[in-house]
């Protein structure tokens, strides 16, 4: 395809004028382009643009209307009147959020700024502007207020606190009244928190607290949110709080408050955090949790130049123990097997169950092939320990692949590659066994 006229021009300025480059380089997420204004219908997209939008680059022209026909007509008006108001004022920004129709048909959020190129007359000759795709924190935008609005519908729609400060003359705050909400979540009555300053009501050191808040609602001019726990004659609770200033004039004159107990979403966040982490049988670290470890071990390892060993494990005869007793034992001592890992490593270590009756372990900061080989037979012997379920005893063994960082893997995927490896050696030498991985011709400590 013949070069664009517009696309050089472009190059040629930004080797020349080192604002235009800086422009491009804070700007240009998604897309930059380049419109003649005074040939209105020429413009020069980049290719980031079109993917964004599901076309091919190389099927559009460089031309304003290829876009015009497919943004939303009411952005398309705005962008608009912020263009004309560019062009007669530098200093008024054309910045504003549009939508496009996707190829497939979907709704794509974009951030648009621009900066109009001007002659010596100060009149605007060209357009240089940024595309960032911002659809993701739109989404997300959406989910908050679902989920809010899921919530609210949960505890019934339930009344917010409402408390109203008065601000003094001389930066300081008074308390003028709060809501029966408010009274009944946080325990302080109407009398009680009348006329009082932060510090009065609530001692000093949470006062102090409490009036940071309060000055940052003052000094940005506009509504902050913010999450705080707060140990209130009601109890201990997590609120998210809203302040909004009251101007009188210039001057903020008064703060509304409006807090919502968050004390249970909060409790449940952590709950569906441990769950998406967490084994649900044995409380072990799952496969996700167990690689983000994993990962992060290697990346402190190579940092630190330290070592640290893999260890895979599956367990030999408890396939038996399920066929012949039942999910209900075997999941007995898949427990028991997981609380006896745990016990038997250091706080700082990691065990995971990555599924079925395969467990792994991550074993930080070791020394020597002595220490660590100490260490996986005390696994071993752990795991070959009888079992007291109900009135029956029970035994599994286990066969151990072990890795060490960096000797036999520079990260995770080829580290927890060859303890697997070396586990299945166990397995087909008859199983019950221990067996490190060496590379050939490897010269490490652990030769």
């Amino acid at each position: 395809m013949k070069e664009n006229y517009l696309k050089s021009e472009l190059y040629d300025l930004i080797n020349n004028d080192t604002s235009i480059f800086e422009f491009i380089q804070l700007g240009s997420l998604d897309g930059i382009w380049y419109w003649d204004l005074e040939n209105i219908e020429n413009e020069w997209m980049s290719p980031k643009f079109w993917e964004t939008l599901g076309y091919d680059p190389d099927e559009k022209e460089h031309l304003s209307s290829e876009w015009q026909d497919i943004i939303f007509q009411e952005d398309l008006e705005l962008a608009t009147e912020n263009f004309t108001k560019h062009c007669a004022d530098p200093n008024y920004p054309y910045d504003q959020v549009v939508r496009y129709r996707h190829k497939d048909g979907s709704t794509i959020w974009i951030r648009c700024r621009g900066l109009a190129i001007r002659d010596e007359n100060g009149k605007a000759i060209r357009m240089l502007g940024a595309h960032t795709d911002i659809t993701d924190l739109k989404e997300t935008e959406r989910e908050i207020l679902r989920l809010t609005k899921e919530y609210e519908k949960v505890f019934n729609g339930t009344q917010d606190a409402m408390f109203l400060i008065e601000v003094l003359e001389n930066d300081k705050f008074r308390f003028i009244r709060n809501n029966l909400a408010h009274q009944n979540r946080t325990g302080i009555l109407l009398e009680q928190i009348m006329n009082k300053s932060p510090q009065e009501l609530l001692g000093k050191e949470l006062g102090d607290f409490v009036e940071k808040n309060y000055q940052r609602c003052v000094d940005s001019r506009e509504s902050i949110t913010y999450e705080d726990e707060l140990d209130l004659s009601g109890g201990d609770c997590i609120w998210l709080t809203t302040l909004t200033p009251i101007f009188e004039g210039e001057r903020v004159s008064h703060i509304v408050g409006s807090a919502t107990d968050i004390t249970e979403r909060k409790k449940l966040e952590l709950e569906l955090i441990k769950y998406a982490n967490h084994d649900q049988l044995t409380g072990l670290p799952n496969r996700r949790l167990f690689f983000e470890r994993l990962e992060r071990m290697v990346v402190e390892s190579e940092r630190d130049n330290s070592k640290f060993a893999l260890l895979f494990i599956d367990l030999d005869g408890f396939k038996d123990i399920n066929d012949n007793y039942g999910h209900v034992v075997g999941d007995q001592v898949l427990v028991t097997l997981g609380d006896r890992l745990l016990k038997s490593i250091r706080k700082s270590d990691t065990v995971a169950r990555m599924g079925g009756d395969e467990f792994t372990i991550i074993i930080r900061n070791i020394d020597d092939k002595k220490s660590v080989d100490m260490m996986v037979q005390k696994i071993h012997k752990v795991i070959q320990e009888a079992m007291h379920i109900g009135s029956r005893e029970y035994k599994v063994n286990s066969s151990i692949g072990v890795a060490i960082y960096p000797d036999n893997g520079k990260h995770g995927e080829a580290l927890l590659k060859n303890a697997d490896s070396s586990m299945y050696e166990v397995k087909r030498n008859g199983k019950d066994g221990v067996k490190f991985f060496y590379d050939i011709g490897m010269n490490g400590v652990f030769n």
